[in-house]
């Protein structure tokens, strides 16, 4: 594997189909960790598969839409409304702050050692959640967050490369807090684009990149896992969302 490119896969916990794909790409070097859902429907599932797993590099997914919270009031069912609804000031921080602390407890209960922060929907990147990260990862000695500073690419149409951008600024404001308080993050990160889709000329941008910018710190983010019909019905409402084929384009990568 490169020198500073770290390939994680998100959602582990999701699905028990999710977790057999992530865990046979730990297992096989295919992704450099993952991030977990402590309120997946999976995740002591994925908590015994683990196990079968040589200290694997895990890190968490906190999510803030679509799943059940574990003491917030409630959370959104869609994250485009969550947004909406931070800008009018109508998210209770403090609420937020509460469930993000509970995910954190039961995965470290869990025994997992949490080696980065992430989130569904990139949500950790709103300026007033991304306060509330920093303090949870300096009061847990977490030393790495993801930020999400995609290169423009309009492959995947005007309107996700225009969320990138945005997500691009959000990052960047995020990026000076973070290091202000010593906590390390990406330079580049790829798979915001192709969330879902990710393909063969995907990763050899990723390669260009990192023979570019090989002191720089590259994170490719990706969705892998086995999947079955009931899972797909599912998670229908993610779009185009296609674990397997992700899964086999890291098999032909050769990173």
């Amino acid at each position: 594997m490169m020198d500073n490119l770290k390939i994680i896969s998100d959602d582990l916990g999701l699905y028990s189909s999710v977790n057999d794909g992530i865990i046979f790409a730990l297992k096989n070097k295919l992704i450099t960790g993952a991030s977990i859902m402590a309120n997946g429907e999976a995740f002591n599932d994925a908590l015994e598969k683990l196990r079968t797993v040589n200290e694997p590099n895990i890190g968490i997914h906190f999510v803030l839409v679509e799943e059940e919270p574990f003491v917030a009031k409630r959370l959104e069912e869609n994250h485009q409304v969550f947004f909406i609804k931070y800008i009018l000031g109508l998210i209770d921080l403090d609420d937020i702050e509460k469930e993000l602390q509970a995910q954190l407890n039961k995965v470290i209960q869990s025994g997992i050692k949490i080696s980065f922060i992430n989130s569904h929907q990139h949500l950790h990147l709103l300026p007033r959640i991304t306060d509330i990260i920093i303090k949870l990862a300096k009061d847990n000695n977490i030393e790495y967050i993801r930020t999400v500073t995609e290169p423009f690419n309009l492959k995947r149409g005007l309107f996700r490369a225009l969320e990138s951008l945005f997500l691009t600024l959000l990052s960047n404001l995020a990026k000076n807090k973070i290091n202000k308080m010593g906590i390390g993050t990406n330079d580049f990160f790829f798979g915001f684009l192709s969330a879902g889709s990710l393909e063969k000329e995907d990763v050899d941008l990723v390669k260009d990149y990192y023979s570019k910018n090989k002191d720089k710190i590259i994170e490719l983010g990706c969705h892998l896992g086995y999947e079955n019909d009931e899972m797909k019905e599912k998670y229908k409402h993610w779009g185009s969302y296609n674990w397997q084929s992700e899964l086999k384009v890291l098999e032909n990568a050769n990173f």
